[in-house]
């Protein structure tokens, strides 16, 4: 099992994930995020906040990106359906 930390970044802001989480693969990290990134839009959409360019990064212990998961990229991959 690998830990992976999702932090967010908007603009020049980064808010981080100090706990992560451990997943079997990296796959299952990245379902993970896309699910969390979903909640997060629709808590934003609720609130009446614009989605601007902001990202999720997913890393491991030793800080190594492996994804980055556009929050505009799973809005349009949810209208496509």
């Amino acid at each position: 099992m690998t830990r992976y930390f999702f932090h967010i970044r908007r603009n020049d802001e980064t808010v981080l994930d100090e706990e992560g989480d451990e997943f079997a693969s990296l796959d299952d990290a990245r379902v993970s995020a896309v699910n969390a990134v979903r909640e997060l839009v629709a808590a934003k959409i609720k609130r009446g906040l614009m989605i601007l360019n902001e990202h999720m990064e997913v890393r491991d212990e030793a800080d190594a990106l492996h994804l980055v998961i556009s929050f505009h990229e799973v809005i349009e991959g949810q209208l496509k359906r």
